[in-house]
Order: C-alpha cells, then sequence, then structure tokens
C-alpha cells in the first residue's frame, strides 16, 4: 500500500498555497465569502425601493472609492447567468464611475422576500429613501408578500404606527408625493393635507402652503380652519392672472430646459422679473454654476 509521506502532508499544511491565502483574504469577519464580480454582469433590482439618485453624491463616492477603494463589498443574488443587486446599488454605480472592472461582493442565497426586506433595510439604515420612496417599498412588502405591519415593523425597526403614517402618504396626489420627495414640503405637511376631504381642497392648500413657505404647525391651522381661512381670501378664488404672450411662454420653456428648473417670468409693458426655483443650496449652487458658465 503506497502512503504518503508524513512529512509533505505537513509542509504543505504549513506553507498555504496562493489560492488558500486569496480565499482566506476574501472571508470578511462575519464568515461571508467576498468575492470579485465582473461589473459587467452586475444589473440593478428593479423592485430597488430607492428611485432617485443624485448624481453629485455618486461622483463624490466614486472620488472615494478611486482613492480608497470599495470599502463595503456590495450584496448580490446570483439570477441566471447574472446577479442581482441586494443591496449596494449606489456604490455599483461609483465603481461603474470609477471604470472598475471587478466589484467586491458577497452572494447570498435567498428568495425574492429576503431581497426586498435587506434591500428596504439597508436604505432605511442608511437614510438613502425619501419618504414616498419608503412609504412605496412597506406597501410592497404587505401587498405582495402578505406580510402583516406588525411584522414589518419588526423587520425594519420602527413602530406600527409610524408604518401607518407613511403609507398614508401615498393616498395624497402624485403632484403632492413628488413635492415630498423633492423636499418642496415635508411629510408633516402631507399628513396634514391627508385631513381635508377633497383633491381641489388638497390642491387649493397646497399651493397656498408653498407661495406662503408655511410651517407644519401653519398648515395645521389653515387646515383645520380651511372653509373660514380660504372664504376670507377673495384674491385667492377671484384673481386671474394676465394672460402671458406665447413669446414669453417660449422662453419661460427654452430656460427651464436649459437650468433645469421651473422658470417664471412676470413682465408687463416689456418690463419684468425672471423667478428661478430651487429647492436646496445644493441646487442653488448648481444653477449658479451654470450661470457663470454661461
Amino acid at each position: 500500500m503506497n502512503k504518503k509521506s508524513g512529512l509533505g502532508r505537513g509542509l504543505g499544511a504549513l506553507i498555504p498555497n496562493d489560492i488558500a491565502l486569496e480565499k482566506r483574504a476574501k472571508i470578511n469577519e462575519d464568515g461571508e465569502m467576498i468575492d470579485h464580480v465582473d461589473i459587467n454582469l452586475i444589473i440593478p433590482n428593479r423592485d430597488q425601493p430607492r428611485k432617485d439618485f443624485d448624481d453629485s453624491k455618486i461622483i463624490a463616492l466614486a472620488d472615494s472609492i478611486r482613492e480608497l477603494g470599495l470599502l463595503q463589498p456590495i450584496v448580490l443574488k446570483r439570477k441566471g447567468s447574472y446577479y442581482e443587486i441586494i443591496a449596494g446599488e449606489r456604490r455599483w454605480r461609483a465603481c461603474k464611475e470609477v471604470g472598475l472592472k471587478k466589484v467586491p461582493s458577497i452572494i447570498k442565497d435567498v428568495d425574492e422576500f429576503t431581497v426586498a426586506q435587506l434591500s428596504l433595510v439597508e436604505n432605511i439604515q442608511r437614510e438613502d429613501l425619501n419618504a414616498i420612496e419608503e412609504a412605496a417599498a412597506y406597501h410592497k412588502l404587505i401587498d405582495e408578500f402578505k406580510i402583516t405591519q406588525e411584522s414589518l415593523s419588526k423587520i425594519v425597526g420602527k413602530s406600527r404606527s409610524y408604518i401607518t403614517n407613511m403609507m398614508r402618504l401615498l393616498k395624497l396626489e402624485e403632484f403632492i408625493q413628488l413635492a415630498i420627495s423633492d423636499n418642496i414640503i415635508t411629510t408633516g405637511h402631507g399628513r396634514s393635507l391627508l385631513s381635508l376631504d377633497t383633491e381641489k381642497k388638497r390642491k387649493t392648500a397646497y399651493e397656498y402652503i408653498v407661495s406662503e413657505g408655511l410651517s407644519v404647525r401653519k398648515t395645521e391651522e389653515l387646515v383645520k380652519n380651511y372653509d373660514h381661512f380660504f372664504s376670507k381670501q377673495p384674491i385667492l378664488k377671484k384673481h386671474k392672472p394676465n394672460k402671458k404672450l406665447p413669446e414669453i411662454i417660449n422662453i419661460e420653456e427654452e430656460l427651464a430646459v436649459s437650468i433645469g428648473t421651473k422658470v417664471t417670468i412676470k413682465e408687463s409693458n416689456g418690463r419684468g422679473k425672471i423667478l428661478i426655483d430651487f429647492y436646496n443650496i445644493d441646487d442653488l449652487n448648481r444653477i449658479l454654476d451654470l450661470i457663470h458658465q454661461k
């Protein structure tokens, strides 16, 4: 009987080969295997809760990855010959911006419900979702996977009342939901508007909130005394703005496309002013940069 030398076997154990070292380096502190996956084989999750990605933040993250590398692997699920993102789409987008060929990844063998859970929880923990995206994700989990709000509250670490209040925002009209997503108004404003019983009332109140810059507290007072308040506002009911010339409307549209935001021109007898909407300081700086370039 041929028996291998104990010495040979001992040397092999004492001197690990490159493959063993590589595998050891790929295991993280949680015991999960980290693989380097071809970036062209990775596809985004079409059910990703987050729908809007800030390009400036993607570029900033890309700069960090270029300097320090990707410090946190993305999480994937094998789907046929491709890999679907469970968590880390922003990191994946930044890696594409950098031009990486392979991305450090953790591959998980999980079902669709678990994918939806992990994606939602990761976004909530990173505070990457706006209120409407978060509400839509809660609704999807409850509707598609038939789980209770009580079970969902344990999964995401939020109270049942919090989840209920967030999901109520989906009853608002689309233009109000968009305003919440774009930080024009807050979720507090949105919840107050839900107290009004018709779309017409919500639209009138919303326009007044935005035009006057009302706080949530003032909005609550407005909604509570809606009929009395607007009966005392004849200007809001009867005022009809001057009809704009087609030339002015065309210029507004051209400027809006060029600057990437709403532009309003107020003109009378050849004189007037241009109003440019911005939604936060970053947006204002972006508009100023465009103006300076031009």
